[in-house]
């Protein structure tokens, strides 16, 4: 019998990245997160840059850009009572 490995290359779209992140636990969206952070150190500019760029694109919706404000509001709430509790 004769086996071949064929690679198809595939690009996930989107919704497929999304709908991924969304049935993880907080393990793996976490790990998410820190790759994020990992993967953007190899960048010519701070990550910053990218965030711009998409609150700029026509095609962010209020439900997109009240997700990434959520993420941004917990994580510095987060941070003081992080901080609070160091005191």
């Amino acid at each position: 019998m004769i086996t071949r490995v064929i690679t198809i290359p595939i690009e996930i779209t989107p919704a497929e990245a999304a709908f991924e992140f969304c049935n993880w636990g907080d393990e793996q969206q976490a790990a998410f997160f820190n790759e994020i952070a990992e993967q953007t150190t190899q960048w010519d500019k701070p990550f910053c840059f990218q965030l711009q760029y998409i609150t700029d694109c026509e095609s962010l919706t209020d439900g997109g850009r009240h997700v990434m404000e959520s993420i941004g509001d917990y994580g510095v709430a987060q941070s003081e009572i992080d901080e609070e509790n160091e005191k």
